[in-house]
């Protein structure tokens, strides 16, 4: 035998029809395990390697889905990637993960990367300004779903917190311990879930006749922590922080200790997004968790449906966030004592 071992040769040396060893090699349960044994047997001793760039061309299937995020270094992304190859792999597939980097015509360009593998599926958080020609850019035919930033008119299925309710229940809570001047500090209200965010915050202070500050911080740590440190330097600064993201979060840290603000004796912080770093930080950080075990499911739910041809119910799902309380938050006035209960 010359050359690389061929499906053939694997059926020559175990003495079985070509079709069984296609099978096996399909993963078909059909086979009894008697043939499969023979059939891995030859394989083996040929030392033949399955050409699975030719098999996903006769099938039409790659077993293969792309994950596109916007960025890798954000916790909660990095949270639900992780989440999701653990069930893309259970489901038997591999996952390709490309990165955006919040540039609209990155992200084009990645999911062109990422379509050009033949994927069988994608899962996208879109980059910021990209939701626009999303659509165009993934086509009608490539099943497809949309986490954690869903534009108003998006016609794929979407998984994402209920971002208002959970940021009204925030501000609730900082209303309930007496303060009135809160601050919401968001990236950029051109990002669905941030608007939403906003939104949230905003009925609750109008509800509870607080003072609504909402300051638009920028979209990394290093910008946030800037314009935070100019909030904190004003003479009539908020008497509670609400950071909208992980990443604003980070940044608020950073101004807080270059300012010398006291947590939560000066300014009481409450984070959107709850991560381990949050109960490590001294004081430990009030937060709005995100349900990244939910997201995750449910996204792959709605993708692997899609991918096997099977109707999809409840194609838009909202998952609820819930408040964690720690030591960042307490009453105005009365430093040390908290409604609500304590993690």
């Amino acid at each position: 035998m010359r050359g690389k071992p061929t499906m053939i040769d694997v059926a020559d040396e175990g003495g079985i029809s070509l079709g069984t060893v296609s099978k096996v090699l399909r993963g078909d349960p059909t086979v009894s395990s008697k043939l499969r044994e023979r059939v891995l047997a030859a394989c083996r001793k040929l030392n033949y390697q399955r050409n699975w760039i030719a098999a996903s061309l006769r099938s039409r299937q790659t077993n293969t889905v792309g994950i596109i995020i916007p960025d890798i270094l954000n916790t909660f992304y990095a949270t639900l990637v992780e989440k999701l190859e653990n069930l893309a792999s259970v489901g038997g597939y591999t996952v390709v993960i490309v990165t955006t980097g919040e540039e609209p015509q990155r992200a084009l360009q990645r999911i062109n990367v990422v379509k050009d593998r033949l994927v069988d599926g994608v899962i996208v958080i879109p980059s910021l300004g990209s939701s626009e020609t999303l659509a165009s850019s993934v086509g009608a035919d490539l099943p497809c779903v949309i986490v954690d930033r869903v534009a108003a008119d998006n016609p794929f299925p979407s998984v994402a917190t209920d971002n208002f309710d959970a940021a009204y229940q925030g501000a609730r809570y900082l209303l309930s311990l007496g303060h009135r001047h809160i601050a919401i500090a968001a990236n950029s209200p051109r990002l669905w879930n941030t608007r939403e965010r906003i939104a949230g915050f905003e009925r609750a202070m109008a509800e509870g006749n607080g003072r609504a500050d909402v300051r638009i911080v920028g979209m990394t740590v290093e910008e946030a922590r800037i314009s935070l440190e100019g909030l904190l330097g004003e003479r009539e600064r908020p008497t509670a922080l609400f950071t909208s993201n992980n990443l604003v979060t980070l940044g608020a840290v950073g101004a807080l200790r270059s300012c010398g603000v006291s947590v939560p004796h000066e300014i009481s912080l409450l984070a959107f997004d709850d991560f381990e770093w949050l109960r490590l930080l001294r004081p430990a950080i009030s937060a709005i968790n995100q349900p990244a075990d939910q997201i995750a499911v449910e996204a792959w739910r709605l993708l692997s449906h899609q991918m096997s041809g099977r109707p999809v119910s409840n194609p838009h799902v909202r998952a609820a966030g819930q408040l964690v309380i720690r030591e960042s938050t307490a009453q105005h006035g009365r430093i040390g004592k908290r409604a609500g209960a304590r993690e």
